[in-house]
This record gives structure tokens, C-alpha cells and sequence, in this order.
């Protein structure tokens, strides 16, 4: 296991407290740029955008937020953003619909300011010339003009230059109105069950359309579609429609999190983490074939639609300590024994817990598994070497972060504060989206390391380095050397280190 260091990153102006889900990385205008959206416990929203430390959109008065999530959960064909509140309160912001209304009203208020200017130039104009002639005709000077840029003329038609603070003022002004963020509102307010703890946002059934998951502290998950309506008015919900419950599950021990696996045949798996390492899959009694049982009463209870998948019920520590899950990790293409064809391969999930066990499994199927002594409470996935396989990211409590791909091999780093909320992803930070890990501190401070991209996540020597690298070998080829043994490399890589390559003296 070896360590990395990451030094490039930025320090986001943050205040309050915040829930482990209170983060989010997504693109909430709908540009194709990755935004971070905080929600903290005071009942403000921070929306960040760019390498700018300051935020972007701010939202308040929304109640004790536990999560946020970005997606298209009303199924119009853009992202919105969500929250949702320890007492219930849902929240839904439209900002591509906001950002085009402010650009149209900020045009609207400069047309109309040029306008009236414009005219009030002219009146002011034609009271300072009869003003100035009466002056003029009296003292026997002329009144100093105005330039373009605002500065007095003096009598000999020079300009006089701004005064040093006049200078500091009109620059501080322009700089703080370009970091002065912008005001959200939501455009649907919704109650929901109290006690929420996380959301997520997919397809869960397969059908098209993006349903709403809610994970309570009461051991209970809920499944909401948005349905379409015209709009209300009660001055609250400019978004016509509401939620309207699927499904209610009773789970046996408590929600860690939610995820989103893949069946062999691609359709889709909504599983749930349970203590002691293990999970549960949640099957929709509004699709057809779906419960558990064989027939009879049975089939319409709760457990009917619960399928319990025990993992490690033996290598847990604790059997009921609290535990996370990721579900498709990407793994790339795979192909068959005799590499002729690409063959679909099975869904790997990652846990980890409390406890300090990480874990990947495929087919219920433990592939690795690593303790370590720290408590993780964050697991989260992320192609950090961006080729096209996703690595799966531990985080613990006191930071240290464990990157491991399917392979087991880590890398580890370490932040030096303690980390009360961790996410990974994708974040627009210097004109593209590059893979960051997202830390917020329990001193108030938001770290965004946005420059992570590894090369490889195993250790390699210079050996299989300099036989991987084409240039080497055709440098070799050309001096002869191309079928040296890995001895005679040790040997030349010695003597082009730390070999005398002075001239020899010359002989006089």
C-alpha cells in the first residue's frame, strides 16, 4: 500500500453544520459543467461553480437539511436540484430555468437604465448650460464639463484624474458585485415522511423514467414518482405536479445507503446497505414478477418484496455495526478466456464499515477484502485514472481515504483534518470536468481536490516502466541493446544513474 499526496485544490467559503449526505457533485444548469451543491443544518443551500471560493446560488430557510441530490427527478429532460429535510420538507430548484430568467431580467433592468440615463442625461445637460451661461455671464468662467468615463474637465479641457481611494472603491465595488451570489427559490415545496437520512435518484423499475428513493432513520425506504399537474396557487410551487407514493419497505436493521446495481440482463437492482456487512434488495410490487415468495398471502407483505443477501455475517466484526454500499462499478470491457469476443459481465458492488472492513463482491461473491483501523463511513466510486474503470474510494472519519481497484491494490491519502462529510466525482473546476474528492471538515471548511488523476493505481518498477515505454525501446533498438537481459538493463540503468560519463584526459 503506497501513499499519494494531492496539492492542487480549493478552499470553498462554507458555514454550519451538515449531514454525510448533505453533498452532491452534478450539473445543475444543465450546461455541461459539474457543480457542488452543500446543504448544511441551518436550512442554506451553497451551490458552487468554477475555481470561484465563493458561492455561486444560495437558497435558505429550508429546514434542518440531511440530503441533496441532483438529477431529473421530475422527468423534463433536465437536472434539477433536490433537498430534503429532517422534518420532511422537500425542495425542488429549477436553475436552468432561474439562470435564463435572471440573464432576461438583467438585460431588461440594463435596457431600462441605459434607457433613463439616456434621458436624464439630456435634461441635466440642458439645465447645466443655462446654469453655466448665468454663472458665466456673472464670475466671468465657465463650469467644468463632464468627460465620457465620468472624471471633471478643467477650464483648459483637461480631465482630472480619480484620487487613489476613488480608484480602490470602484474596483472593490465591481468585485464584489461579481461575487455577490444569486438568490434561489424553489419551484415545488412538498412534505414528505420526517426522519430522512438520504435520497437517490434513478430508474429503479426499468420503465423509462426516474423515480425518487428515500431512506428514513426508522428503517423504512420509500419510492416516489412525480406526476404532473397544473400548478397551484399558493405562491409555494411554481412546478405543477407532486410525488406520489409506490412502495413503502420494512427493513429489519438500519438504512447505511442507496444504490443502483445491474441484474446479468442489464435491468435494473435497487439494493440497500445493512450492519454487519451485508445488504438487501428491494423489489417493486408494481412490476410484474418481482416478489419473493411463491404464491398466496404471503406475496403481499412487506418481506415479499425484500430479498435478504448475506455477505459476511462471519468476517464482520461487529454483526451490527452500520455499513455503506456502492453499486455499478464500472469495470470496463471484458472478454472471454480465448479474447474473441467481449462477453457482459456481472454487476461488483463495494461495503465497507464502521469497523474498518472493505470489501468488493460480485454474484454475492466476495472478491477482496481488507481491514483496515480506521472507522470509514464514506464509500463512493470514481475513474481516477480515467480509462474507463471505475476505482472504488473509502473515506474514514479522521480523512484517511483509501483508493482500491479490482484488483486490491491501494493508494491511500491523507488529509489533516478530521472529515465530517466526503463525496467523489466529477467537478468543473479549470474549464473541463476532472475526477475530485470533495472533503468537508467539522472546522467549516470545504476542500475540493480537483487535480487527482493518477496514472496507475499499482506499484510498478523502473524495469516494467522502461520495458512498457516505446521510446525506450526504440533507443535501444537503434544502440543494439533491444535483447539485453533484465541484469544488462539493471546495469545500464546504473551506469546512465550513477556512471562516470566524464571525457577521458587527453594525452599531451
Amino acid at each position: 500500500m503506497r501513499s499519494v499526496v494531492f496539492v492542487e485544490r480549493l478552499e470553498l467559503d462554507f458555514e454550519g453544520n451538515l449531514f454525510a449526505n448533505g453533498l452532491m457533485l452534478g450539473d445543475v444548469d444543465n450546461d455541461g459543467e459539474n457543480e457542488l451543491v452543500v446543504g448544511n443544518t441551518e436550512g442554506q443551500l451553497y451551490v458552487f461553480k468554477g475555481d470561484s471560493t465563493s458561492p455561486w446560488a444560495v437558497a435558505s430557510n429550508l429546514g434542518i437539511t440531511t440530503c441533496v441530490g441532483i438529477g431529473d427527478v421530475c422527468n423534463k429532460g433536465r437536472n434539477f436540484i433536490i433537498t430534503v429535510s429532517a422534518e420532511g420538507l422537500c425542495h425542488i430548484f429549477d436553475l436552468e430555468t432561474v439562470k435564463k430568467s435572471k440573464e432576461v431580467e438583467a438585460k431588461g433592468q440594463k435596457d431600462a437604465r441605459n434607457k433613463t440615463e439616456s434621458k436624464g442625461s439630456k435634461d441635466v445637460k440642458g439645465q447645466k448650460d443655462v446654469k453655466g451661461q448665468k454663472d458665466a455671464n456673472q464670475k466671468g468662467q465657465k463650469e467644468p464639463k463632464a468627460s465620457r468615463d465620468g472624471s471633471k474637465l478643467q477650464p483648459d479641457g483637461k480631465s482630472q484624474p480619480e484620487t487613489k481611494g476613488q480608484a480602490e472603491g470602484k474596483v472593490q465595488s465591481e468585485v464584489k458585485g461579481q461575487c455577490k451570489p444569486f438568490e434561489l427559490y424553489p419551484c415545488h415545496t412538498q412534505h414528505l415522511p420526517a426522519n430522512t437520512k438520504m435520497l437517490l435518484i434513478q430508474d429503479i423499475d426499468g420503465g423509462g423514467k426516474v423515480e425518487l428513493v428515500v431512506g428514513h432513520t426508522d428503517r423504512t425506504v420509500r419510492a416516489y414518482t412525480w406526476r404532473d399537474a397544473p400548478p397551484k396557487n399558493d405562491g409555494r410551487s411554481l412546478l405543477g405536479g407532486k410525488f406520489v407514493l409506490l412502495q413503502k419497505w420494512n427493513l429489519q436493521g438500519q438504512v447505511g445507503s442507496l444504490s443502483l446495481s445491474r441484474h446479468a440482463d442489464g435491468s435494473p437492482k435497487l439494493v440497500v446497505s445493512q450492519p454487519g456487512c451485508n445488504y438487501s434488495e428491494l423489489l417493486c410490487n408494481w412490476v410484474k414478477g418481482q416478489e419473493v415468495g411463491t404464491g398466496g398471502a404471503a406475496n403481499q407483505s412487506d418481506e415479499a418484496y425484500i430479498k435478504w443477501h448475506p455477505i459476511s455475517s462471519r468476517r464482520a466484526r461487529n454483526s451490527n455495526v452500520s455499513t455503506e454500499i456502492v453499486a455499478d462499478i464500472r469495470l470496463g470491457e471484458v472478454t472471454s478466456k480465448d479474447n474473441q469476443e467481449c462477453r457482459p459481465h456481472l454487476d461488483r458492488l463495494a461495503l465497507c464499515t464502521l469497523d474498518g472492513t472493505l470489501m468488493m463482491i460480485e454474484d454475492d461473491k466476495i472478491l477482496w477484502s481488507l481491514l483496515v483501523d480506521h472507522q470509514l463511513f464514506a464509500v463512493t466510486k470514481l475513474d481516477i485514472n480515467c480509462d474507463g474503470r471505475d476505482e472504488v474510494v473509502f473515506c474514514a472519519w479522521d480523512g484517511q481515504t483509501y483508493i482500491v481497484d479490482h484488483g486490491q491494490e491501494v493508494v491511500r491519502f491523507q488529509l489533516e483534518e478530521n472529515a465530517a462529510a466526503f463525496t467523489a466525482g466529477q467537478y468543473n473546476a479549470k474549464g473541463q470536468n476532472m475526477p475530485c474528492l470533495v472533503y468537508v471538515t467539522f472546522t467549516k471548511q470545504i476542500y475540493v481536490y480537483w487535480n487527482v488523476c493518477l496514472p496507475r493505481i499499482e506499484s510498478a518498477s523502473l524495469h516494467d516502466l522502461l520495458e512498457s515505454n516505446d521510446e525506450v525501446q526504440e533507443q535501444l533498438k537503434l544502440l543494439d541493446l533491444n535483447g539485453c537481459t533484465a541484469k544488462d538493463m539493471r546495469q545500464l540503468v546504473q551506469w546512465c544513474i550513477y556512471g562516470n560519463h566524464s571525457k577521458p584526459a587527453e594525452k599531451r
